[in-house]
């Protein structure tokens, strides 16, 4: 019974712990999908064989970004691609065999998302 109580506070700290708040987008500068995204995306997905339309579904340019990574504007936690790329969806992206991409590179996809994911 006692490592069952323990087992349960234990559960109960861990959830409270992972509860976290999203950032005050308020003051972070405007995130650009021409000069940002489209070069992120472009120097680690569009490479031959991956999401360059030959292979797999394409992520050049706006269109198919949106379209193909499931974007869902003013929702990054709503969106594969996003997800994809933080390790939390259906499929992790890039796969192992290829570099990840940086911490700073996946929040600017997040900050361009919840900003609306404009075409911009």
């Amino acid at each position: 019974m006692t490592r069952l109580i323990f087992a349960l506070c234990l559960a109960t700290i861990s959830m409270l712990l992972s509860c976290r708040h999203e950032p005050d987008l308020t003051n972070v500068p405007e995130v650009h999908f021409s000069t940002e995204i489209q070069s992120i995306l472009s120097g680690n997905c569009t490479m031959s064989g991956c999401h360059d339309g030959n292979e797999q579904f394409s992520l050049i340019g706006y269109d198919n970004v949106i379209a193909n990574g499931s974007v869902k504007s003013y929702n990054a936690h709503g969106s594969k691609l996003y997800n994809s790329l933080k390790g939390g969806g259906e499929a992790i992206m890039p796969p192992a065999s290829s570099p990840s991409l940086t911490s700073k590179q996946i929040q600017q996809i997040y900050v361009w998302i919840e900003q609306g994911a404009l075409n911009n």
